[in-house]
């Protein structure tokens, strides 16, 4: 007999025993029964049908109760009492056992149904088909059941994964929190030193220096200055990587306002008042627009403010008349927040350059910074499930975009 898989496709036809001493009976209930969906296997005496047991599963078994040695009643008893074959269901066909007591023996050996002989084709079809039908169902179940252990199994075994790289994240940020001290505390000492040499410099000697050695010296001095805002910027977007981020509501527009006096106030190092804000030139007027409150880390979104205000007071240093405009939008996603300036712009295809690390479009000559700004910026928004871009024309300014999601979890 051929064997039945025990992960069945969910196509494969049905097995059903069919049982009976007398082959014509058999070759009846093959007929009466022919249908693709089953496969349907034949036992001429209940120890056929034992060894087809042994060797196969099956959804039912239709089995006649008077036969030869062991009768169909010795037999069900025996099934029921396997544990591999317990739940088959069996139907008794009987031409001669047909009291009541004949029958309720036939229950009590464990039938699901008991139907005299000879039995009407369209009685048998209909409960043949609704244990096929159950069989089917008890199957597709043990498919899922299946896929769902091996699904369960696969998130156990990701979720493993993830504890294991988040030790090894954990022990990573360690590393990385004592190589931002290393930088922090090893090379500011030497720019300490620079610093303090020339300060020294051009007390001792300044009155021996001629134009250009006062130039040179202000050079080393001015590139000492640039050398420590780089670190600062760096130990800022490494910081941001590892800070956790709060949530709380915030008002944006007092938030752009505040920050905005602030860089007017306070000119960024290297910056003096007559450049941000040259003879003839107006001083910076911001233009707020309707801003919705948002939910956010406050001192995270501060620092995207800073940094956008900031370059935009930077790069309308040169225009007569600087405006920078702060508006929003809202959808059903979320709101996205802009920066607008009239200033000096960029050139669009130079925009995938704006949000790296150390990448500037303008030279250090023409406008102070590190390149680290933006790329914080991005950081920022991307940690608060935003995303950031910009637009720009040459001489024609700048407008960046940020976008925060509503009823984002943080």
């Amino acid at each position: 007999m051929e064997q039945i898989q025990k992960t069945a496709p969910m196509d494969q036809p049905i097995n059903i025993l069919i049982v009976d001493d007398e082959p014509r009976n058999l070759t009846v209930l093959e007929s009466v029964l022919d249908d693709p969906g089953y496969r349907l296997v034949r036992a001429e005496s209940a120890d056929k049908a034992l060894l087809a047991l042994v060797a196969e599963e099956f959804a039912l078994l239709i089995l006649d109760i008077r036969m030869p040695g062991l009768s169909g009643l010795e037999l069900a008893q025996l099934i029921k009492e396997r544990k591999k074959t317990a739940q088959v269901p069996i139907i008794f066909l009987s031409a001669y056992y047909t009291e009541d007591q004949h029958v309720l023996d036939g229950y009590g050996a464990g039938a699901v149904d008991y139907l005299q002989k000879p039995v009407d084709p369209v009685i048998l079809r209909s409960k043949v088909a609704v244990f096929a039908e159950l069989h089917r169902r008890q199957r597709e179940v043990a498919i899922a059941n299946r896929t769902l252990l091996a699904e369960a199994s696969e998130r156990r075994r990701v979720e493993e994964q993830l504890r294991r790289l988040n030790e090894t994240l954990e022990d990573s940020n360690k590393e990385l929190e004592s190589f931002s001290y290393s930088v922090s505390h090893d090379l500011r000492a030497p720019l300490r030193a620079v610093n303090g040499y020339v300060k020294m410099l051009q007390q001792a000697y300044g009155d021996r220096l001629d134009a250009e050695g006062h130039r040179l010296i202000g050079v080393v001095a001015s590139e000492a200055q640039r050398m420590g805002r780089l670190i600062d910027d760096l130990l800022a977007f490494s910081r941001q990587g590892r800070q956790p981020v709060k949530s709380a509501d915030i008002d944006m527009a007092a938030l752009a306002h505040d920050e905005f006096e602030r860089l007017v106030k306070e000119p960024p190092d290297g910056v003096t008042s007559l450049e941000l804000k040259p003879d003839g030139h107006a001083p910076p007027r911001l233009d707020i627009k309707p801003l919705p409150p948002a939910q956010g880390d406050p001192a995270m979104l501060r620092q995207v403010f800073a940094n956008l205000l900031g370059n935009a007071v930077k790069f309308t240093r040169r225009q007569p008349a600087p405006v920078i405009e702060v508006g929003a939008a809202s959808d059903a996603a979320g709101t996205t927040y802009y920066v607008k300036d009239n200033g000096v712009g960029f050139d669009e295809k130079y925009v995938h350059k704006l949000f790296g690390v150390f990448q500037r479009l303008h030279t250090e000559k023409d406008f102070e910074g590190t390149g680290v700004g933006l790329a914080l910026v991005q950081r920022i928004i991307h940690r608060h499930g935003g995303k950031v871009w910009a637009e720009g024309k040459p001489g024609a300014g700048a407008t960046f975009y940020f976008t925060l999601p509503t009823g984002k979890d943080l």
